[in-house]
């Protein structure tokens, strides 16, 4: 995995691990569940969800059965042929909510992000 090793705070580790973001979560998450954390790349997006890239699908797979059910995980294959297994976090209820923000409405009415796309104002300026 450390084809992914590039960039500004992107860290390697032992046994081939390779982190971006905030990761101990869901390091702790999968070491207590057994899972044999090396050789995968592991990007938090936040305490509750991100994406853990390795090379085959049967790792996605175990990866999903490790998080589950505490976790919503879905797994896919990527254009260049590794897996990636997308992870939320489940709150008590069993739902998992978007945990990104998709939606901004200013005060005076007008509306800055809808569906996670930034809303254009008449004339080609940006809110």
């Amino acid at each position: 995995m450390r084809k992914y090793a590039t960039g500004y705070g992107v860290r390697v580790h032992a046994d081939d691990l390779v982190t971006f973001g905030e990761t101990q979560p869901i390091l702790s998450v999968l070491d207590v569940a057994g899972f044999e954390v090396k050789n995968l790349f592991l990007i938090g997006r936040n305490a509750h969800c991100g994406q853990i890239i390795v090379e085959s699908e049967s790792r996605a797979m175990n990866i999903q059965a490790a998080l589950e059910p505490a976790y919503k995980v879905t797994v896919k294959q990527r254009a260049n042929g590794d897996w990636a297994a997308d992870y939320s976090r489940r709150d008590p209820d069993g739902s998992a909510p978007n945990r990104f923000i998709t939606n901004v409405v200013l005060k005076d009415g007008t509306v800055a992000l809808k569906d996670g796309r930034v809303v254009r104002r008449e004339g080609g300026g940006t809110p």
